[in-house]
């Protein structure tokens, strides 16, 4: 490990010695930048209708590893404090969160693509009906956990919210263990850990913050894999950007969001290439594009695509592979205007590119300012 990993496994050992925990948002998903007392967090959660039935915890459809992870650790965490709660997933997972299931050992939750009306849902890693499990619109929805601008849900009509514009959304619910007082058991460690370093790319990625890296730190200590973490980061990325035997649109479609924002109904896809294919990737995608507009029945369709090259620094074992800017494509009535506000000049139909690296979550409220002036 490099020197930054050892600094931060030992601010986490620290931390725990000290007993801090780390809480940023109210019940009303506002940031306030706040410690929050875990008594006041429980009476929250108490004045909530739990009714009498299994409540449902669900990540986004075509649901990544922070999205199944964020749902599995926050089911556990409601039923220690005697809430019945089960993860689900509305859609098949993708193969990084096959992989990581596997390396890690835990179980993946059951596919459940419909909910009947009024049953109680908890949302983690998402804040749009668009990426909701079938049936949200007439089910109950108890709390939203998520790391994203608030979407077409709104806060005020969920009985609790927690926002924080962080890396992963593991890390809040980490931060939501640690508050509540509840024993992170090694099964719920590895769940967390297998969130963080997906959606932070082993805390790579630009829209990774210091509690990410602190839980990071925290859970690798505790489950004792300083010497594996690297070895498994590089085999999420691999298995990312594997698509052997898929389809194009599977393809398009592996790691993807809708969304309905200023009236208009867009797809977007996240995706990525190692550098040497990524001109005939970018291609295939492209000519699939029109085939999912339809299917998907968007009115635009984008995607981002991560440029992978191996890292040139080969001291920093936690990093294999590096992002070497975002390609961001389009199709559709409208959407090269946006994409060309955005990126600039396309550098030939249908593609922008951006030296700086970019995630969906920055990008989503970019094209809002656009379309909701």
């Amino acid at each position: 490990m490099n020197k930054k990993s050892h600094l931060l496994l030992w601010l986490a050992a620290l931390i725990g010695t000290l007993n801090i925990t780390f809480s940023s948002c109210s019940s009303t998903g506002r940031f306030d930048g706040l410690f929050k007392e875990g008594a006041v967090y429980k009476a929250e959660l108490r004045k909530l209708d739990w009714g009498k039935d299994t409540i449902f915890v669900y990540g986004h459809k075509t649901p990544d590893v922070d999205a199944v992870a964020s749902a599995l650790s926050y089911a556990k965490l409601m039923r220690a404090l005697g809430y019945n709660c089960k993860a689900k997933v509305s859609s098949p997972v993708n193969r990084e969160t096959k992989y990581i299931a596997q390396r890690l050992n835990f179980d993946l939750p059951e596919l459940k693509t419909h909910v009947a009306p009024q049953t109680r849902l908890i949302l983690t890693d998402h804040t749009d009906y668009a990426q909701c499990v079938e049936g949200a619109l007439e089910a109950i929805i108890l709390q939203k956990i998520d790391h994203h601008v608030e979407g077409d849900i709104p806060d005020s009509k969920v009985g609790y919210v927690r926002r924080e514009m962080i890396g992963s959304t593991c890390t809040i619910i980490y931060e939501c263990y640690k508050e509540l007082g509840v024993p992170i058991d090694n099964e719920t460690a590895r769940i967390l850990l297998a969130g963080i370093i997906s959606d932070t790319r082993n805390l790579g990625k630009t829209i990774t913050r210091g509690a990410d890296s602190l839980a990071w730190a925290s859970l690798i200590g505790q489950l004792r894999l300083e010497n594996e973490v690297a070895d498994i980061s590089k085999q999420m990325a691999e298995a990312a950007s594997n698509y052997d035997d898929m389809t194009d649109e599977e393809i398009f479609l592996s790691d993807y969001k809708d969304y309905d924002i200023g009236g208009k109904a867009i797809g977007f896809g996240s995706l990525v290439c190692k550098a040497t294919e990524i001109d005939a990737f970018i291609d295939r995608m492209l000519a699939v594009m029109p085939q999912v507009m339809l299917g998907k029945r968007r009115s635009m369709l984008f995607a981002k695509i991560d440029n992978m090259i191996p890292n040139p620094d080969s001291s920093n074992h936690d990093r294999p592979y590096v992002e070497n800017g975002t390609y961001f494509i389009y199709y559709g009535e409208g959407s090269k205007a946006i994409a060309e506000a955005l990126f600039g000049e396309s550098i030939r139909e249908g593609v922008t590119y951006s030296s700086e690296k970019y995630s969906r979550k920055q990008i989503i409220p970019l094209i809002t300012k656009i379309l909701e002036p």
